[in-house]
């Protein structure tokens, strides 16, 4: 999986998602039957079972109205650009539906809601295009906020006994593509290269992120790194996540990379 690292994710195929959301007793008729905010959507295959996709973005709900602006790294579908579908909210039960892609292709997913932040079921994707039919398995839950310091050792980039400190706010509102930006302070330790720096133009859909950090460099100069394709360990309590690290501009360590996991401190 690649994330393009200054433009947002992207879905040109469009998805349709029917939630059969069945009441437990969990919540009293006034409550909403998930909670809004950025859901993480994991699709299994059991056609293909090594197979692991993600689907991921904001959810909101007002009234009856529920609404979604979603990103997918399922086959055939390339991570450029949000898709946006919506549906109604009636006795526990979500139906989203949006148009079919150019090439014809619909992906269904039936849940059922285990909590207001969790739901599970099935999910079948029609061939089209060339690509061919999928189903199996989707787990679905709203992924907590980032907000916290996360550090990796790198491995390679300014010596062999790095640390990269990343201090991360998320935003607490998404923004009109579905992704969540992430802001903050970065700190390297024992690092021949960089010192410290700022996250920019970074941002969270679901439990996929893309991170970019702009440097300032042991010589006083600028330098730039990414990491396009990084994804949190876990959805509904996330403690890691891994990802390739990059770095785009440098004096001294210009095309370095090492594939680091992030833990939360």
């Amino acid at each position: 999986m690649k994330f393009a690292a200054a433009p947002k994710f992207a879905l040109p195929a469009v998805l349709v998602f029917a939630f059969a959301l069945t009441g437990c007793g969990f919540l009293n008729s006034s409550s909403p039957a998930v909670t809004a905010g950025n859901w993480s959507f994991i699709a299994t295959s059991t056609v293909t079972p090594s197979q692991i996709s993600h689907l991921g973005g904001s959810l909101a709900i007002s009234g009856s109205n529920v609404s979604s602006t979603m990103h997918s790294d399922l086959p055939c579908y390339d991570v450029s650009a949000p898709f946006s579908f919506g549906g109604t909210l009636q006795n526990k039960q979500i139906t989203f539906t949006s148009p079919a892609n150019a090439s014809g292709q619909v992906v269904t997913v039936i849940a059922s809601v285990a909590s207001p932040t969790a739901i599970t079921g099935s999910y079948t994707v029609t061939a089209g295009g060339g690509c061919p039919a999928d189903q199996g398995t989707i787990t679905a839950a709203r992924v907590p906020s980032m907000n916290g310091t996360w550090t990796a050792p790198i491995v390679g980039s300014g010596g062999s006994n790095v640390t990269l400190s990343m201090a991360l706010t998320q935003a607490s509102t998404a923004s009109a593509d579905g992704t969540y930006a992430l802001t903050g302070n970065l700190t390297y330790a024992n690092s021949t290269c960089s010192l410290s720096g700022t996250v920019t133009n970074s941002y969270l859909a679901g439990t996929m992120l893309v991170i970019n950090g702009a440097t300032l460099e042991t010589d006083s100069s600028s330098g730039d790194f990414e990491i396009p394709d990084a994804l949190l360990n876990n959805s509904s309590a996330p403690t890691s996540f891994k990802g390739t690290y990059s770095v785009v501009n440098s004096a001294n360590c210009a095309g370095d990379t090492d594939t680091p996991t992030f833990t939360k401190q």
